[in-house]
């Protein structure tokens, strides 16, 4: 009996033969793509915070101590000195003076003509009537409706 042998050629072209697919196979794969590059989504957002503060009978605590004309004349240093009444109240004129009967450091005594929505000071002319002026004084804040009564000789106010 004679002994089989395979021929060399055959074992090489096997051995080719089950390499070939593996080569084949390593020449198709190719890397993977990249994964698709997404727009920056993140964007810089300015929120500012908002404060609300209920005014109800308090001040509010943020606003400032001193408002209005801080050059003019305060509600304490008037005085109501004559009223030029006419029944159409956009025509109407209050005079205001010194609150003493003296002039102001050194100087002439001032005297201010206001009508009515015209501000003083710390004082807002509300209502010129005949006799009497409704003002809204407003101090640290806070504002108040006052009536300032036109003083005649004689009535006990300064003269």
């Amino acid at each position: 009996m004679r002994g089989t042998s395979v021929p060399a050629a055959v074992i090489l072209l096997g051995a080719l033969c089950s390499l070939l697919p593996a080569a084949a196979a390593a020449q198709e794969t190719t890397p993977p793509p990249a994964p698709p590059q997404r727009p920056d989504t993140s964007a810089l957002v300015f929120d500012r915070e908002v404060f609300t503060y209920p005014r109800l009978q308090r001040r509010v605590p943020f606003a400032p101590l001193l408002s209005g004309d801080a050059t003019g004349p305060r509600y304490e240093e008037i005085r109501l000195i004559g009223v030029i009444f006419n029944p159409n109240p956009d025509l109407s004129l209050a005079l205001f003076g010194p609150r003493s009967g003296g002039g102001e450091q050194g100087g002439a005594a001032r005297s201010f003509s206001v009508r009515r929505g015209d501000r003083l000071g710390n004082v807002r002319i509300l209502e010129i009537q005949l006799t009497r002026v409704v003002v809204e004084v407003e101090e640290f804040g806070l504002t108040e409706q006052r009536i300032m009564e036109l003083q005649r000789p004689g009535q006990g106010g300064l003269s």
